[in-house]
């Protein structure tokens, strides 16, 4: 069992069951949950997108919805002298009844007494002008038959009328014996076989299939659905290798079908080698192998084998190619990646062995000189030699794959791996490469979609839409999986910022749970001197192209930039050059109640707007200057310690410390290698003053809060193991011994020991 892939099911699964209670976050992406560069909608013939690559969903993309087919058809049909509009209101709005009025009404020769809006219709005007009884008859039976066919309401699915429809069945064939146009003739085949089948009588429907649409030569959907009809029908009657002998027709030959088909060869079960015997030529067996390919959720190789070797032409063939790419990536990929792309991935690493095997066999294929376009396989080659840090193997590949008679799709992935190559060989991305790397953004933004996704929700139909999706998502994984870990490697964290703040211009849409945007690595990662020096680069006139490049991307004012400088100013209690920057630049924030103490972690957040992120910094100076004097008041100490804890992850005002506070985050001791994070969750320097203004108070009552605030601060950061962390909160404060032995008989104690659970627990055990 794959169990890293049923450990992911099972947390899925408990999400979707328990949703509202413990999910903190969406479900993954079925179409972004792995890193990828390779895009499955490669394949060189369209009508295949369900059966691209995801494991979190049963079809990757949707088919071309029946009825555009059945439109087209008709379309056809009238020699494309009827608007399709109108053919869509005609055939899917128009009741029998009113279809029937017609009829008559042209018989008597008095169309007007029609309503308005039908006498406009196109496909009206037809039967007026031509009185094409046949046809219009044919589409009244039709509508006859289609209350019988499903219910709109799943939960009351009404009892099948076995009796009418099995009556309707009989008129069906009686209308076909005597219609003239095979193209009708057809259609009321159809309808027949459908009656019967759905009155569950398989073995009439399968001999209507025979009788009526076997004879008539066809191929379009008409055809097709009927076929899958006497499929289905095969499948009832205990005959499963025939079933899907017959759906592999249908899977072939109408795109509009293929799951349908697809589905009922999995419900059939039946063995491919029986399949394979009813099949005609080695074309009809490579589809039905590609089918059963196509239902490998692990690597597949076989499959993909068996169809080259069958039929090296096979439509099939590109599409268990692109598959087979993706699976690598969900299972490989993320391994050779630096950055958060080394979390994910829902498959199990494959052994290498496995990984060349696959790469032999495509290497065979692209040199066999059977495929139309052996650079696909030699391009996907060489994103597997990629995959395995084999640069000078992709290198060899990629250039016995360049082709200028390629597909642009081919083109476009052969430039991406090539891209990837480049970069992951270049020792250090120097200005020369900069310029190199220039040209491939500006290439890749050619490629960017104007209209993004709305949500993963969305179901992809088309090519296009596949498309389109791949490149915003390969270009983010570009820039977030490979640039930007270059650059802090070569420890460039300005050239990092800017390569996240161009991937969010790219596709603010990521699936990365817990990824941090562009602008919250500047405001929050980024130290003073890079703030600096990518504040000081913005101001200078002399950029190179990719420099500009980047900060046109940017997004972000002179002012924007200056404020999360005074920002960083806050963080490392510099508040006079805070004061300076939110003076140059303005300040958006305001808090209420920063220099109000905090005697518990929650019930903070008011109406009012407070004062602003200047206010509070000139304040802190403000404090700090009188300090530094003789007979300092307590009050000063006190409130500046407030002041100091507000901006700490617990306090009234963390906003004017940091740009994003995760509510999962907790003080751990690695924090302590960090100035800023051993003070935003340690509260060290707030429990200082704190202290101070215990020490100089005179009175106990304010001695008693000063000490609890203390308290409060050291149980902050108290260095313990998680799970003995209440205990040592509990019996280790160093401050509740005095407060307890102190100071109990204060109108504080005696009112603080009722909210504080601690300090009350420490009391209990400690007499």
């Amino acid at each position: 069992m794959n169990w890293k892939r049923f450990t992911i099911f099972l947390s899925s699964f408990l999400l979707c069951f328990f949703g509202k209670s413990i999910s903190c976050g969406p479900e993954p992406d079925p179409y972004d949950y792995y890193p990828n560069f390779y895009n499955p909608g490669i394949a060189a013939q369209q009508g295949f997108e369900p059966f691209y690559y995801t494991s979190l969903s049963v079809y990757y993309g949707t088919e071309e919805p029946e009825e555009n087919v059945v439109i087209k058809e008709w379309s056809a049909f009238f020699k494309d002298k009827i608007a399709e509009q109108d053919l869509r209101v005609f055939i899917y709005n128009y009741s029998r009844p009113e279809m029937a009025a017609l009829y008559t009404l042209i018989d008597k020769g008095t169309p007007q007494q029609l309503p308005d809006n039908m006498m406009k219709n196109g496909l009206t005007r037809y039967f007026i002008d031509t009185k094409d009884r046949e046809t219009l008859g044919y589409l009244m039976y039709a509508k006859q038959c289609e209350p019988h066919t499903g219910s709109t309401d799943a939960w009351n699915v009404p009892a099948p009328d076995s009796a009418t429809m099995s009556r309707l069945s009989r008129n069906g064939v009686q209308l076909y014996k005597a219609c003239k146009d095979p193209r009708i003739k057809e259609r009321f085949a159809f309808q027949a076989i459908r009656m019967a089948h759905y009155s569950k009588a398989f073995k009439q429907a399968i001999q209507l299939y025979d009788s009526l649409a076997a004879p008539i030569p066809s191929s379009s959907l008409i055809h097709y659905k009927a076929l899958a009809l006497k499929a289905g029908a095969l499948l009832r009657t205990g005959q499963p290798a025939q079933s899907v002998y017959h759906f592999s027709r249908v899977f072939e030959n109408a795109p509009s079908q293929r799951t349908l088909a697809y589905l009922n060869t999995g419900w059939a079960a039946a063995d491919p080698q029986q399949v394979m015997k009813l099949c005609a030529n080695n074309n009809e067996k490579a589809t039905v192998a590609a089918m059963y390919a196509c239902r490998a959720a692990d690597l597949n190789p076989e499959g993909l084998r068996e169809v080259y070797k069958l039929n090296p032409q096979s439509p099939m063939l590109d599409v268990l190619l692109s598959r087979e790419i993706n699976k690598l990536e969900d299972g490989l990929l993320y391994s050779v990646l630096d950055g958060e792309a080394s979390s994910w991935g829902f498959m199990e690493k494959p052994p290498q062995t496995k990984v060349t095997g696959i790469q032999q066999l495509l290497d065979s294929i692209a040199t066999g000189g059977k495929v139309k376009e052996p650079a696909l396989w030699h391009t996907s080659s060489a994103y597997i030699s990629f995959m395995l840090k084999d640069y000078a193997g992709a290198n060899k590949r990629l250039t016995a794959g360049k082709s200028n008679n390629s597909r642009t799709a081919i083109q476009d992935q052969w430039e991406i791996v090539r891209l990837l190559v480049a970069v992951n060989e270049q020792p250090r991305i120097d200005k020369d490469f900069e310029a190199k790397l220039l040209e491939s953004f500006k290439w890749l933004d050619t490629r960017l979609a104007p209209v993004k996704r709305d949500n993963y929700f969305q179901n992809l139909g088309s090519s296009k839409e596949i498309n389109d999706m791949f490149f915003s998502r390969m270009y983010r994984n570009l820039l977030d999986f490979i640039i930007a870990p270059r650059y802090a490697k070569q420890n460039d964290p300005v050239k990092k910022a800017l390569i996240l703040m161009k991937r969010d211009e790219v596709d603010q849409y990521a699936f990365r749970y817990g990824t941090v945007s562009g602008k919250d690595f500047i405001s929050d990662s980024l130290p003073t001197t890079q703030l600096h020096a990518l504040y000081d680069l913005k101001q200078q006139k002399r950029k190179t192209p990719y420099e500009q490049y980047l900060f046109d991307q940017l997004k972000l004012s002179d002012n924007e930039l200056g404020e999360i400088i005074a920002i960083n100013y806050v963080r490392q209690h510099d508040f006079n050059n805070a004061v300076t920057w939110f003076k140059r630049s303005g300040s958006s924030n305001h808090s209420e109640n920063v220099f109000t103490e905090q005697l518990q972690d929650y019930g903070y957040e008011t109406d009012t707007v407070g004062i602003s992120q200047l206010d509070y910094a000139i304040k802190m100076v403000e404090l700090e200057k009188k300090m530094k004097g003789k007979n300092v008041d307590p009050n000063v100490y006190y409130e500046y310690a407030t002041g100091l804890f507000s901006i700490s992850y617990y306090g009234h005002a963390y906003q004017f410390s940091v740009n994003y506070r995760p509510s999962t985050w907790w003080y751990e001791p690695a924090h302590e290698n960090n100035p800023f994070l051993k003070q935003y969750f340690g509260c060290y320097r707030a429990e200082e003053y704190y202290k101070k203004a215990a020490d100089a108070f005179p009175d106990k009552e304010s001695k008693a809060k000063s000490l609890f605030m203390a308290a409060r601060c050291a149980q902050k950061h108290i260095n313990a193991k998680e799970e003995d962390w209440a205990r040592t909160a509990i019996y280790e404060n160093p401050y509740f011994p005095s407060l307890a032995k102190d100071y109990s008989q204060t109108a504080f104690y005696r009112d603080i020991i009722g909210q504080c659970s601690y300090l009350k627990d420490y009391v209990k055990t400690k007499p």
